[in-house]
């Protein structure tokens, strides 16, 4: 791992008070923190990856407890938790988030296993970031003609999670995605007003929206005083289908949307997802990914004027 960009990662700033619901006045606003997920790094050991990700320059790590990469808690010793968190010290790197893979109202789950993969993350987070709950970032499966059918069931389990995250003092972030029962603004905003906790909260993410025939602006004036995180990446229409995309390889204005953040005054952290459909490739180039990426989004942070951590 000797391709990595020279100096060193920057550190993290309160983001939770985007919780409370984002101003709508304009100025120069808080800081938002530019991450990138470990998603795109299951080819690469933890050490390797952290150091990549702080020394090309990003303000956080995601990082993704989905069983089978190399932060799966399961796999992660007392001794590997405590060497992640100097390795988070040393660089100065934030954990703005955990990126996990939940189904909820899912009769293939076994019972409990959403509520203990929760809880497993709210233990590594305490071990690894004292004092800061990253935030536990997930998809909610089934899928969009299912709505109807599981919606009350969707409530009713999220509202038990929230419960269990609040224990945590750890807040629970769902992505509205394009191929799940939860895949546009309504239904989002319809799910968070049930559940009625400041636990459950969303992420935005404007590719699936993008893909949902919706626009920019109106969707982040609807979701951003909801998301207190907002995932950045591309996607193109193939037909019936869909293709996930780098950010900046599609047709996003990230210009524009990094001026509706400071204008919506949110108060997170903007982190970069590497889609399955691009890190699977037999030729896919972790370090010049991590590395292209963090230039097209910086320059659109600098272009809009965002402070960053």
């Amino acid at each position: 791992m000797r391709e990595v960009l020279p100096g060193p990662g920057l550190g993290r700033r309160e983001f939770l008070s985007a919780l409370a619901g984002a101003s709508m006045c304009g100025g120069a606003g808080p800081a938002i923190g530019l991450s990138f997920g470990t998603y795109a790094h299951q080819m690469l050991n933890w050490e390797d990856s952290l150091e990549l990700i702080a020394r090309t320059g990003y303000d956080g790590v995601e990082i993704a407890l989905i069983p089978g990469w190399p932060t799966e808690p399961a796999r992660l010793s007392l001794r590997d938790r405590s060497r992640l968190r100097a390795m988070l010290v040393e660089h100065d790197l934030a954990v703005p988030a955990f990126l996990e893979n939940l189904r909820i109202a899912d009769p293939s789950h076994a019972p409990g296993e959403n509520r203990e993969r929760l809880l497993r993350a709210i233990e590594l987070g305490r071990q690894i970031v004292p004092g800061t709950p990253p935030i536990f970032e997930t998809v909610l499966g089934r899928k969009p003609d299912e709505w109807d059918e599981v919606r009350h069931q969707m409530v009713e389990e999220a509202g038990e999670l929230a419960n269990v995250a609040a224990q945590g003092r750890t807040v629970i972030c769902f992505k509205p995605h394009v191929a799940n029962a939860v895949n546009d603004v309504n239904r989002s905003l319809w799910l968070l007003e049930q559940v009625a906790s400041p636990w459950f909260r969303c992420t935005y993410d404007f590719s699936h929206l993008w893909l949902a025939g919706l626009e920019l602006v109106s969707t982040m004036e609807q979701l951003i005083p909801v998301s207190p995180y907002v995932h950045l990446k591309d996607a193109v229409k193939e037909g019936n289908s869909h293709r996930f995309l780098l950010p900046g390889d599609g047709e996003t204005d990230y210009a524009e949307l990094c001026s509706q953040l400071l204008r919506l005054g949110f108060a997170g952290y903007a982190n970069v997802e590497v889609s399955a459909q691009i890190h699977r490739e037999l030729d896919y180039q972790p370090i010049l990914t991590t590395r292209v990426c963090y230039e097209r989004m910086a320059a659109a942070f600098e272009s809009a004027g965002i402070s960053r951590p």
